[in-house]
């Protein structure tokens, strides 16, 4: 019993381990975004964000040297790429921007043992850090490729035709209609606004569609790497800058708490109590995130409030009469308690003003806050059984601090 952003890393990882085709619900996280997304009126250019956010990367092995794409990602100084070699993080590579003469070294600080997704950390910035897309695209959804072709040097292409031709586990695989080779392996796919929808991974079988891994399967490990890089101990726990997983804020984590992070989102938890089970809160339940709103420009923070709440029609009702202490960069504060279960999947659940999925059970009091940081739209969530955690001054919502 849990009110909760749903990511299915862990449903899909069963799923790819056991090649089973029937999820189940798992725990808390959301969706993505990099740290630009809410820039007002922004416009971009999505094939100039390709050239200047993919990457060549040379990972020299014991018996051989694995050439492959990758796209940057956090403040610059990071590269996501699918690396299915043996590599760890004693292996150094060699990263280049794809189209320059921009090279640096780089080190393997994270590998995903399920996905074989490889973060790579670069002494040097050598491009741009791509937007990550917040919510799944659509089935025909045009896509582009970084590309690169290793004939009369270098040059980076864009595969402009590809499309989405299906998803996978639940949108954790998309295919797209494509070829895969050397020179996008590891690569990005990006949507029309630019924003990274997938890594490219390896081909499949001949007349098949290509396969991306979509950025649910950057949650936890990968995320939380780059998370913590940017830990501060304090005499309170824990305090996490939020920039390089694109939020604008800080976060307090108390000792013994736990954390749950994708791109464009972030919770902190206090841990269960003996007794309590899977199905059942323990009376200490706590939850505390902040994600990304998917808010148009000029929209005000009530209306976003007004449309999420719709979202979650009747399970949800607001409870009069309390007020929760709107903290700095916060606008706009609504109470909430659940009444009917509700569960939606992050799949089911895409575009919408939080693009994850999202679970709850009758009697958990549910404090929501719509605010800005560096122009960008956020939203925080606080999740208690006690009512006192979200409306009390130095309640839940104290650990966050906006980036202004």
């Amino acid at each position: 019993m849990q009110l909760t952003i749903v990511i299915w890393v862990i449903v899909g990882t069963a799923l790819l381990a056991c090649s089973i085709d029937t999820p189940n619900l798992a725990p808390k996280t959301g969706d993505t975004s990099q740290a630009k997304s809410e820039t007002i009126n922004k416009i971009t250019n999505p094939y100039l964000v390709a050239k200047e956010s993919t990457v060549k990367i040379t990972i020299p092995t014991a018996t051989d040297e694995y050439i492959n794409g990758g796209v940057i990602v956090g403040d610059g100084h990071f590269v996501v790429t699918y690396a299915p070699v043996a590599a760890d993080s004693s292996d150094r590579v060699q990263v280049a921007r794809v189209g320059s003469p921009l090279v640096t070294d780089g080190s393997i600080i994270y590998v995903d043992e399920i996905f074989d997704l490889a973060l790579i950390h670069l002494t040097d910035v050598v491009g741009t850090p791509v937007e990550i897309s917040q919510s799944m695209p659509n089935l025909g959804e045009e896509l582009i490729i970084g590309d690169f072709i290793p004939i009369r040097g270098e040059t980076l292409t864009a595969t402009k035709y590809s499309t989405v031709a299906g998803f996978e586990f639940d949108g954790i695989i998309i295919r797209f209609d494509g070829i895969v080779g050397s020179g996008n392996i590891g690569g990005p796919a990006l949507n029309k606004k630019g924003q990274l929808v997938g890594i490219v991974t390896h081909g499949l079988g001949e007349g098949e569609s290509g396969s991306l891994f979509s950025p649910e399967t950057f949650k936890y490990g990968l995320a939380e790497k780059l998370v913590k890089y940017n830990e501060t101990i304090t005499a309170d726990g824990s305090r996490y800058g939020l920039n390089l997983i694109g939020i604008p804020a800080h976060v307090t984590k108390p000792s013994g708490w736990m954390m749950l992070t994708g791109f464009g989102y972030f919770d902190i938890r206090a841990p269960k109590t003996s007794g309590s089970s899977e199905n059942v809160l323990s009376n200490g339940y706590k939850v505390l995130g902040i994600l990304n709103a998917d808010s148009s420009a000029g929209e005000t923070p009530e209306s976003v409030l007004n449309r999420l709440i719709t979202e979650f029609g009747e399970a949800f009702e607001r409870v009069p009469g309390f007020i929760i202490p709107t903290q700095p960069g916060f606008d706009k504060c609504e109470l909430l308690m659940t009444i009917n279960e509700y569960s939606r999947t992050a799949f089911e659940r895409r575009g919408y003003v939080i693009p994850g999925g999202w679970v709850s059970h009758p009697g958990l009091y549910t404090g929501l806050c719509v605010g800005i940081g560096k122009g960008q739209r956020v939203v925080a969530f606080a999740e208690s059984l006690n009512i006192d955690d979200i409306v009390h001054g130095d309640g839940l919502f104290e650990k966050i601090v906006l980036a202004q």
